[in-house]
């Protein structure tokens, strides 16, 4: 997938990066996801799993996190490998 914007620039993954995602259906708190929310919003961001929640953080300081009820979140794909074009 091709990353558009600047919420993972602290991760390294920058708009224009090409990312390789394997895909899965579950996470670990920590892994770096791509997250379908609410059916209509796809984006890459850092997984955490609370009790009946789902925290998706950014890697940028200008973005806050967001937190969302289980249902509303569907793990599509993990981080598995970046690829730069210079």
């Amino acid at each position: 997938l091709e990353v558009n914007g600047d919420s993972m620039v602290e991760a390294g993954i920058f708009d224009g990066d090409i990312v390789v995602i394997k895909k899965i259906q579950t996470a670990v708190s920590g892994d770096i996801i791509v997250a379908l929310i609410d059916q209509n919003e796809v984006t890459l961001k850092k997984f955490r799993s609370f009790k009946n929640s789902i925290a998706l953080e950014p890697a940028n300081k200008n973005y806050k996190t967001r937190i969302f009820g289980e249902d509303r979140v569907k793990v599509q794909g993990k981080l598995v490998g970046l690829i730069r074009k210079f």
